[in-house]
């Protein structure tokens, strides 16, 4: 599955104001654990492999980021059904879900209050409270067939909305921060 989606981090004050904003369709926790290999072979691919609970369901979910620096962000997506979070794949099992010959560990969670809204026909808008490594963040994500419309646009831009700055990911800024901790720069 393609999936193309328009990314923006917001403030705190920012996400309160989308909070209250649109009448939410459902408001649910769920839990990214994320993947790594030795060598950084996934990563050096723009590969992102994790392991997503929600409802008590867990899928093994590959994401290849087609680009990066742009708030625009398209991705090739595929799952898996797994009933249990790994410590760590093998390298056959990451072999046959990325193509790559290579082994990978679990590296840590992300722990997301996701709100989210279908606000027309092949667009939701999704509201995330983020909780990983002793840090919060927040963030808006838009993900759209075709075009995303601008009345919408036009409404997130008079909130003070706007998607200028390049996207970066919940897996990027997981091991960011991850990395922070190892080097000791907090």
């Amino acid at each position: 599955m393609l999936e193309t989606e328009l990314k923006c981090m917001l403030t705190e004050e920012e996400y309160k104001r989308l909070e209250t904003m649109f009448d939410w369709d459902w408001v649910k926790e769920q839990v990214n654990s994320y993947y790594s290999d030795p060598s950084l072979l996934l990563k050096k691919h723009g590969i992102t492999l994790r392991v997503r609970t929600k409802d008590g369901i867990s899928k093994i979910q590959i994401k290849v980021h087609k680009n990066s620096d742009s708030p625009l962000q398209i991705c090739e997506e595929s799952e898996y059904d797994i009933d249990h979070i790994p410590e760590c794949f093998t390298e056959d099992e990451v072999e046959k879900m990325t193509g790559i010959r290579t082994k990978a560990s679990l590296l840590g969670s992300l722990t997301t209050l996701r709100h989210s809204l279908m606000y027309c026909d092949g667009v939701e808008i999704c509201l995330d409270r983020n909780d990983y490594l002793d840090k919060t963040d927040h963030e808006l994500e838009v993900e759209y067939t075709g075009e995303m419309p601008d009345e919408l646009r036009a409404k997130l831009s008079g909130a003070g909305i706007e998607f200028r700055d390049p996207a970066v990911g919940k897996c990027t800024r997981f091991m960011l921060r991850l990395s922070d901790i190892i080097h000791g720069a907090e």
